[in-house]
């Protein structure tokens, strides 16, 4: 090899050795600071004393909590709260700065709200230090507070442009809380949103109330125009969200609360929907088309909207109930006369029973029984086990019925007055006088 080209080799040898040292103390470097953030970043150690997993109470109630944190550097702040099993909040959270470290803490935390239901939750408290958190948990049992009625809300229509909201409280006092210039198309009660909503068609808009019918939540407008019907529909159903049908040919599912569209369903060209319920992870929904003659059921995927099936029916449906996750019930009139089909999603279903005149309005009692309101005054008591039904009352001009589950009484919209009925012999327990047709009654729980 010449001279020259031996020094380019030492040269570049030297080079290569060069980086290589430098690569090395650079990896070297990067370890040690490493190991010297993971060192800073040692969390604080949380340890709950009390209560114990397992711990229960009883909605109203004080949670006391007692928890020893520690940590080699300054704790910033330590927060207490507890959620449910989707990780929901169900107190108001409470955050302590520690005087010391180590340090015991005891604080309370309020369990008040009607909303919580019984079952088990997760109490969490988490200690900061820097961007570093240590956390400890228990598991508690709480038992709901009894379930009782907070009050009735009476939809009645003074004439064809005014909606009347009454209130019957719990002392059996009627007072008027609202008169509305609208059309009514339909209402609907959210105990656990602490909402209802009335909805018009023409003109009048959906509409969310507080449970004193006065404060608004939320509304949607009416889009409609050349007294075309804007809204179609308006049915609460088991997933807590206020279904809506539109002449755009749209259902969308509302959030009860604040009124955010979270679901939205396109029908079947031409069809509007008329009833819709959630049946295990579908959505029916019972559609009629543009002449109001040719009625179908649609099924669908209650999260994404995509058509699952769609089948014919007979009949104009005024309610639908679920049987189980793959049969409804359907209440509605053909011919003059009323019906109850026993309706499988898959397609094909039965009649348990008819009834000689027109029914106006459904309640389910229970998962097997049911009161049917006949057009010709009849209260009927339908049994689903053996196809029976009773009647229990004669009361002119029902339109709505709706069920107590507190006291087990359903109260009657009929004429100008609400009438509380025992579905068992039909017995009237109480009668209100609204002094306007009443439309609709709407028992509010305390969740």
């Amino acid at each position: 090899m010449s001279i020259k080209k031996c020094d380019r080799a030492q040269r570049y040898f030297a080079t290569v050795r060069y980086q290589h040292r430098v690569l090395i103390a650079g990896l070297l470097a990067f370890a040690i600071t490493s190991c010297k953030k993971e060192e800073d970043k040692r969390p604080p150690v949380v340890t709950i004393i009390a209560p114990g997993s397992g711990f229960d109470l009883s909605v109203p109630d004080t949670l006391n909590v007692v928890a020893d944190v520690s940590g080699e550097e300054k704790i910033d702040g330590v927060s207490f709260f507890i959620t449910n099993t989707n990780g929901f909040p169900i107190a108001e959270s409470v955050t302590v700065i520690p005087a010391s470290n180590p340090a015991r803490l005891e604080i309370g935390i309020p369990i008040v709200s009607d909303l919580i239901t019984s079952g088990d939750y997760t109490l969490t408290v988490q200690a900061s230090s820097g961007d570093a958190s240590g956390k400890d948990y228990a598991t508690i049992a709480i038992i709901a507070a009894p379930l009782r009625l907070r009050r009735i809300l009476v939809i009645g229509q003074p004439d064809a442009g005014t909606v009347s909201v009454n209130v019957i409280d719990s002392t059996g006092a009627v007072s008027l809380a609202n008169t509305l210039l609208m059309d009514l198309g339909g209402a609907a009660v959210s105990s656990a949103a602490r909402t209802f909503a009335l909805m018009g068609t023409v003109q009048g808009p959906l509409i969310a109330f507080a449970p004193n019918g006065v404060q608004v939540p939320w509304q949607k407008p009416n889009l409609g125009n050349s007294g075309i019907p804007w809204f179609t529909s308006l049915d609460l159903c088991e997933d807590g969200r206020y279904y809506v049908g539109t002449t755009d040919g749209s259902l969308r599912g509302y959030n009860a609360i604040n009124g955010s569209t979270e679901r939205v369903c396109a029908l079947s060209v031409n069809f509007r929907a008329r009833a819709a319920g959630i049946v295990g992870e579908r959505l029916v929904v019972a559609q009629v088309d543009q002449t109001g003659s040719v009625w179908r059921l649609g099924v669908y995927q209650a999260s994404s909207g995509s058509m699952v099936d769609e089948q014919a029916l007979e009949r104009s449906v005024v309610a639908l109930y679920r049987r189980d996750d793959n049969d409804v019930l359907l209440f509605g009139n053909h011919n003059g006369a009323g019906s109850v089909e026993d309706h499988s999603l898959a397609g094909g279903g039965w009649e348990p029973h008819t009834w000689n005149s027109t029914i106006t309005a459904v309640e389910r009692v229970d998962a097997n029984t049911f009161l049917i309101a006949l057009a010709d005054g009849s209260l009927e008591r339908f049994t689903y086990s053996n196809a029976g039904s009773v009647t229990i009352a004669n009361i002119a001009e029902m339109r709505d019925l709706s069920l107590d589950p507190v006291n087990g009484l359903v109260y009657v919209a009929a004429g100008m007055s609400v009438l509380a009925i025992n579905p068992q012999n039909g017995g009237i327990a109480s009668s209100y006088d609204i002094g306007a047709p009443a439309y609709y009654a709407l028992p509010l729980l305390n969740r």
